[in-house]
Parts: C-alpha cells; sequence; structure tokens
C-alpha cells in the first residue's frame, strides 16, 4: 500500500520546461489567516509563478499507480492566484506608516516561506497597491488605501465582463447570461458585478471586503461576514464528527452479559453435555 503518494492534475504548459521546479509551501491564506497549501514554479531566468492548490476529496476512494495502491483518493489542482492578495495583509500591518523594504515587509514567523512572495512578486505589481519610495539602493513602498481600492475595483470590473461572456449550462444556472444578449439590463450587469465581487471578497480581508463593497456602490450588509462565520463553524462541525467517528472506530462496544443471546440450539448441547465426562478424564490414573 503506498499512501504517501499524491495526484496532481497539472496544465501542460507548467510541465513543459525540465528545468522547471515545483515546490509545496504553507502560507497564511490571505481571507481566514490560517493555514493554506500553495505551489510556487520556479524557472531559470524567469520570473516564479504561485498558484493555490485546491483540493477534491471524497471517501472510500483510492488510486492505482502502476502496481501499487495508493490509499490518498484526493485529487490536487494547482491554479494561478495573484500573489498580490497575499501580500496584502502584510502590507497593511507592517508598512502602513511608513515605507519598508518588501522583504522587511513579507516576514512571518510561524510561516517563514512567506518570504518566498518575493520571488513571485515584481516592484511594478507591489506598486499597485503601494507607494514606492527609493533612496540610494534602497527600495521601500508604503501601503495605499486608496491604489488598493483601486486595484481591486478595476479587477472586480475585469471578472464581472469575463463572468459575462460566459457560455453553457453553469452560467445559464447563475443568471450570468439571458437569452438575448443584446436586450441585457442594467440590473444583469450589476448581478455579474456582484458575484464578481463575491470571489474577490474570498481572497480579502473583511474589513478591506466592506471597504470594497462601498467603493463598488453595493448598500453595506453582512453577507461577508456571515459566509466566513459559517464556513468556521462548518470546519469545526466536520473536525468534531472526524474525532467522533475515530472515537468509536477505535472503541470496541461492548454489550452487557443479559443482552447476549443464545440460540435453542446451543441450549440443548449444553443440556446434554451436563452429565458427560471430560475426555481428559479416561486418561487419569
Amino acid at each position: 500500500m503506498a499512501s504517501n503518494k499524491f495526484f496532481f492534475i497539472f496544465k501542460d504548459s507548467m510541465l513543459e520546461s525540465d528545468k522547471a521546479s515545483l515546490s509545496i509551501v504553507s502560507l497564511r491564506n490571505p481571507a481566514t489567516r490560517n493555514e493554506s497549501k500553495y505551489l510556487i514554479r520556479r524557472v531559470p531566468k524567469q520570473n516564479a509563478n504561485l498558484y493555490e492548490v485546491n483540493c477534491f476529496s471524497e471517501q472510500h476512494r483510492s488510486w492505482f499507480i502502476n502496481e501499487t495502491v495508493c490509499s490518498n483518493g484526493k485529487i490536487f489542482l494547482p491554479t494561478p492566484v495573484d500573489p498580490l492578495f497575499l501580500a496584502l495583509p502584510y502590507l497593511v500591518e507592517n508598512c502602513s506608516e511608513r515605507a519598508v523594504p518588501l522583504d522587511q515587509i513579507l516576514v512571518d514567523d510561524k510561516f517563514p516561506h512567506t518570504a518566498s512572495l518575493t520571488d513571485v512578486l515584481s516592484p511594478a505589481r507591489v506598486s499597485l497597491v503601494a507607494d514606492e519610495k527609493r533612496a540610494g539602493d534602497i527600495h521601500a513602498f508604503q501601503y495605499n488605501e486608496t491604489k488598493t481600492l483601486r486595484w481591486l475595483v478595476g479587477k472586480c470590473h475585469r471578472l464581472s465582463k469575463a463572468i459575462g461572456k460566459q457560455e453553457g449550462p453553469a452560467a445559464r444556472s447563475l443568471n450570468y447570461i439571458k437569452e438575448d444578449k443584446e436586450n441585457e439590463t442594467e440590473e444583469d450587469e450589476r448581478t455579474t458585478l456582484h458575484t464578481a465581487f463575491g470571489i474577490v471578497a474570498d481572497y480579502l480581508s473583511l474589513e478591506v471586503g466592506r471597504k470594497l463593497s462601498t467603493a463598488l456602490g453595493f448598500p453595506e450588509d453582512e453577507n461577508i461576514s456571515k459566509k466566513r462565520k459559517s464556513i468556521v463553524d462548518l470546519e469545526s462541525a466536520v473536525v468534531k464528527k472526524i474525532k467522533k467517528e475515530d472515537i468509536h472506530e477505535t472503541t470496541p462496544i461492548k454489550l452487557p452479559a443479559s443482552e447476549k443471546k443464545v440460540s435453542a440450539k446451543a441450549k440443548a448441547l449444553a443440556k446434554a453435555a451436563s452429565g458427560s465426562k471430560s475426555i481428559s478424564s479416561f486418561f487419569k490414573k
């Protein structure tokens, strides 16, 4: 049995270079600040790329790999993610008041691989959410909330347009596309924009998410916080369920003696044998 193997699905472009190196690292989720898995792809003389590792898991699933069985039947799917989302909480925390070099901003004692974000973030990308300042060889950044909201609003509008162009059953089920595109109303555009906002907000803290909602002109509500709380409650419930199942699996269940049932046949055999001697008694002197 091989349980220490994992099944990944990659795009061909990720593996087309023999010199590409892939490494799985643990980083803080930009929204929940809990541990999440990410993949960094490095190619010599090229900018590194960051992917979030999505996991599809079902019970009672295994993989046949060559002539072995992998009991870990999960499917891992790396998808590109903007590293600026992961850097944003550190920018807010470490350089809101003064300009700080990027390698001093992206520091986390509990997640040492946070420093790897400097490999996937160019200064041009960081300048979308921060003011760039130079002094000799020192290259520093100071967080700028106005720039950040402008960047996020633009991202929501671009995503909204992409959603509106989707075709197929999935798009129709979410009312992204109407039967007659020419008659698309402002309300339809508002709906797709709200959907785009929900996707982007999954990568933001509650505070930044609320400010983005206001910047997009949406009425202030608590949908984001309720959704985030429901996810935390669900994760807690799953953990408790797993622990409870583990206890049942490892703890044998003993029935009281009074509950043990004896068949009529067993009773008859016991009665017949009650007056018989043990076979060992015939060999005693």
